[in-house]
C-alpha cells in the first residue's frame, strides 16, 4: 500500500489540451519530503485533453487520480466534487491553464499549515502571462512583498467587497486544510451546492479568513495565463453577464450569513453591474437584459444615474442604435 497523500492537488480541466501537460509537469517537479496525490478533472473536453490526461495518468498512476466526466459539471460542481474526492490533509489547485514556477511552493506551505494549526489557508504572490509568453506584474491587485498572517475577520470584508487592490487571494497560489473546507461545505450548502453559483473561490476565501487565521508569503509560485476566454472572462456577453450575476449572488449570501450589512459592500455592487450592464449594452441582447432584470429584482440593488441611463436608452432598437452610433463617434 501507498502511504496517505499529505496534500491533495486538484487540476480541474476543460478543453486545454496544449497547456494541461505543462500544468502538470510544474506540479510533478515540486520538491517536498511527503507524498502527495493529484486529483485530475477533465469536464467533458470536447478536444484532446483527455487523451493528454489518460498519458499523464499512465506515466504517474501512484500520483494521478483522473476522473473523466461523461457530462460537463461545470466549474464549481467540478471543483467541489473534486475536495470530496482528496485524500490529502491540505488541498492547493492549479487551473490546467496555469503553471508552479516555485518547485518548494508545496513544501513551504505545508511547513506553514504544519506550524500552526490556527492557520487554516497559507496563499503567495504570483505574476501574469500573456498570450506571447510575456510575464507582467498583475497590477490593481495587491500583492505584498512582505509576509503576513491575518487574524480571523482581519481580511473578510476587503474580500466580500473585491477590494482586489487592499486584499486578494489567488487560490491557485494557496494551499487550506481540507477539514476546515469539509466542515465549511457541511453546514454552508447554500455555498457550495447550488446552481446559481458561477465561482468557486470567492466562498472558500471569504469563510476561511472568517474561520480561521490566513498566511501569506511573498514568493512569486504561479504564473497566471491571461488574454484566453475563460469562465470570468468571456468572448460572449451572455456568458459574462451570467457569470457576475452569480458573483453578485454569492456576495449577497455570503454577506447575510455572515452578519455584515450589504451597504457595508454596495461599492462592489455599482463596478459590478456597470460592468455587466454596459456588455448588455453593446450586446443588446434580451436574455441578458433579463438576466439584469431579474438580478436588479431580487438583489433590490441601487442603481447608478449612469447605469439607468444606459439601461433606458437600450430599452428599444431605435434608441439604442442612436446610442451606440453616438458611442462610435465620440471613440474616435
Amino acid at each position: 500500500m501507498h502511504p496517505a497523500p499529505k496534500v491533495s492537488v486538484i487540476v480541474c480541466t476543460y478543453n486545454q489540451e496544449h497547456c494541461i501537460g505543462r500544468a502538470l509537469d510544474s506540479i510533478l517537479r515540486q520538491k517536498v519530503n511527503f507524498p502527495y496525490e493529484i486529483i485530475l478533472a477533465d469536464d467533458c473536453s470536447s478536444d484532446g485533453t483527455p487523451e493528454v490526461c489518460k498519458h499523464y495518468r499512465d506515466l504517474y498512476p501512484d500520483v494521478i487520480r483522473l476522473f473523466l466526466n461523461s457530462k460537463n459539471k461545470g466549474v464549481v460542481d467540478n471543483y467541489f466534487d473534486c475536495i470530496e474526492e482528496c485524500w490529502g490533509e491540505y488541498i492547493a489547485d492549479l487551473a490546467g491553464d496555469d503553471e508552479w514556477v516555485a518547485i518548494d511552493k508545496l513544501q513551504k506551505q505545508v511547513e506553514i499549515l504544519d506550524s500552526d494549526r490556527g492557520i487554516v489557508m497559507c496563499h503567495a504572490g504570483w505574476k501574469l502571462r500573456r498570450p506571447d509568453g510575456s510575464v507582467d506584474n498583475p497590477n490593481g491587485f495587491y500583492v505584498p512583498n512582505h509576509k503576513y498572517i491575518a487574524e480571523p475577520g482581519q481580511l473578510t470584508t476587503l474580500l466580500l467587497m473585491h477590494r482586489k487592490e487592499k486584499s486578494f487571494i489567488h487560490l491557485c497560489t494557496a494551499m487550506y486544510r481540507r477539514d476546515t473546507v469539509m466542515n465549511l461545505m457541511g453546514k454552508y450548502p447554500c455555498l457550495f451546492r447550488n446552481k446559481m453559483l458561477t465561482c468557486e473561490d470567492l466562498q472558500l476565501n471569504v469563510m476561511l479568513s472568517h474561520v480561521g487565521r490566513i498566511a501569506y508569503i511573498p514568493d512569486t509560485v504561479l504564473l497566471y495565463s491571461v488574454g484566453m476566454p475563460s469562465v470570468s472572462s468571456s468572448e460572449d456577453p451572455l456568458k459574462t453577464i451570467r457569470f457576475y450575476s452569480g458573483v453578485i449572488r454569492l456576495t449577497s449570501m455570503l454577506a447575510d450569513i455572515l452578519g455584515i450589512d450589504r451597504n457595508r459592500i454596495a461599492g462592489c455592487y455599482h463596478d459590478i453591474m456597470q460592468f455587466i450592464i454596459m456588455k448588455y449594452f453593446i450586446s443588446h441582447d434580451m436574455d441578458g437584459k433579463k438576466m439584469i432584470s431579474d438580478l436588479l429584482k431580487e438583489e433590490k440593488i441601487p442603481l447608478s444615474l449612469k447605469n439607468r441611463v444606459t439601461l433606458l436608452l437600450s430599452s428599444n432598437a431605435l434608441t439604442w442604435r442612436l446610442a451606440t452610433a453616438i458611442r462610435s463617434l465620440l471613440k474616435e
